[in-house]
């Protein structure tokens, strides 16, 4: 074994002094001093951060290590020293993204890997990225951009290769799981269970990010690019937030579905097509994601390969559907710097010791002939749809002749006694001004249509539906 003076020294600069910047400052400045393995000893030569005295967010190892940090970011992309450059700048604002290709693109022509854990770069940028580093005969890691600290981007590039890719998906946001786990596990308002989260760090102050869907968006289409080799733009698939799912949802899905509430990130191929979207979905309770609680993340692959292997039967008490609709699971913490920094380290470790990974552009893994992505309208699917009306005769029959005539068929309608706390509670997080005894919550279930049918159907239930007191909520429910 080698002992701590025969470590090599790998000489790294930091883009970036935020959480993840200064939980990698701790790795390197603190005990373990940087010693990874019984083989690498990590350097930290240059930190680059444009806000050195910001007295919001005093940079902790600032007074111990001033030489180090720069507003230059010049001073890490070009240090002759440095061997491999990570970008942690964490974008707050869009206009930045040009400005962070910029040092990313530059440090690769100075002859720098780089590591990035700033998926939003990658995402508006990430053809352009890794043209640039195949043209510099760099490596450009990410594996922190996508699911913190669990090695999908490794286990997708390195040992699935041979797999033939069905379906990718799963829980890609911990500030989400966090707070629909907190609304699913009693009576919790969105609003208290965001508090929550803000307050145990898993959210932003601003969680527009998050809660909107857009987060876990950006990292699906950074797995749709290894997975598939389909580069998808942002803003080109059906994205749903949680933020009109209400505690009562969590009743209907679990006491009339059998189910629970999860926010899932899809890409999979159906007709030939890859179906892609972020929403939150109706999961069984039987599922292995319904159990995925907090700030967890959780990635599910199903590959036709290891599902059509001799011996590959269903485990003695698995689901069916469970085998049915994945056949690898990844989980692990999905949100703080800390699960971040380890990804971001690992990748640099990969680097240092030689491991080439292929670069995002014809698909990685073998896929089978040439894949699109399919058209919104056209994902098929069956829908929970939750109503709240004024309490009048005729109403669901109404509702269901207008999904007829979109021929959609209603699967069942369910309806639950609600407590006038329940009802009050309702009122004040959808502020409506309807009196208690008006109000009437409850939910259909329509069997498999697309969303295409779906939204048509919706638009004229809330153009003619006079009786409407909030807009119906619309989700999956998962089928596998």
């Amino acid at each position: 074994m080698k002992t701590s003076q025969q470590r090599r020294k790998v000489r790294i600069g930091l883009l970036g002094s935020g959480a993840v910047g200064e939980a990698i400052q701790d790795f390197v400045f603190g005990d373990l001093k940087g010693r990874v393995g019984s083989d690498i000893k990590l350097e930290i030569v240059k930190i680059y951060t444009p806000h050195p005295k910001d007295k919001k967010r005093k940079k902790r190892w600032r007074a111990a290590y001033p030489g180090l940090f720069t507003t230059k970011p010049k001073e890490v992309t070009r240090h002759p020293k440095i061997e491999i450059v990570v970008e942690a700048l964490g974008s707050k604002q869009e206009s930045q993204l040009a400005g962070f290709r910029k040092f990313i693109v530059d440090a690769m022509k100075n002859g720098k890997d780089v590591a990035t854990s700033d998926k939003a770069v990658l995402v508006k940028y990430g053809k352009e990225l890794w043209a640039a580093a195949r043209r510099c005969g760099r490596q450009l890691r990410f594996e922190a951009c996508v699911g913190g600290g669990i090695p999908i981007v490794r286990s997708l590039s390195e040992s699935l290769t041979s797999e033939e890719p069905e379906a990718i998906y799963g829980i890609m946001n911990g500030t989400c799981n966090y707070i629909l786990s907190r609304m699913g596990q009693g009576k919790t308002s969105f609003a208290e269970a965001l508090r929550e989260a803000q307050q145990q760090r898993y959210a932003e102050t601003n969680p527009v990010k998050d809660v909107s869907g857009t987060d876990a968006e950006a990292k699906l289409l950074l797995l749709a690019a290894v997975t598939f080799g389909l580069h998808i733009k942002p803003g080109s698939i059906w994205l749903k937030g949680i933020e009109q799912v209400h505690a009562i949802d969590f009743r209907y899905a679990d006491e009339r579905g059998g189910c629970t509430i999860k926010q899932l990130a899809v890409a999979k191929k159906d007709d030939g097509a890859i179906q892609a979207f972020v929403s939150p979905v109706l999961v069984p309770n039987s599922h292995f994601l319904s159990t995925i609680a907090g700030p967890t993340n959780a990635i599910f692959f199903r590959g036709r390969r290891s599902e059509d292997a001799p011996g590959a039967e269903r485990p003695e008490g698995m689901p069916a559907q469970g085998r049915r609709d994945w056949n690898y699971a990844f989980v692990g913490p999905g949100a703080g710097g800390g699960a971040t920094s380890v990804a971001v380290i690992g990748d640099v470790c990969d680097l240092a010791r030689g491991r080439l990974h292929p670069l995002p552009g014809p698909p990685n893994l073998t896929v089978s002939g040439k894949i699109t992505l399919q058209p919104v309208d056209e994902i098929r699917g069956s829908f929970y749809l939750r109503f709240i009306v004024k309490d009048q005769p005729g109403i669901v029959g109404d509702i269901c002749r207008v999904l007829g005539r979109e021929r959609i068929n209603v699967s069942e309608v369910w309806q639950l006694g609600h407590s006038e706390e329940e009802l009050k509670e309702l009122r004040r997080a959808f502020r409506l001004k309807a009196r208690l005894s008006e109000m009437l919550p409850f939910a259909i279930t329509a069997e498999e249509t697309t969303l295409g049918r779906m939204k048509r159907a919706l638009q004229t239930i809330q153009r003619q539906g006079r009786f409407n007191l909030q807009e119906p909520l619309c989700i999956p429910i998962w089928r596998g």
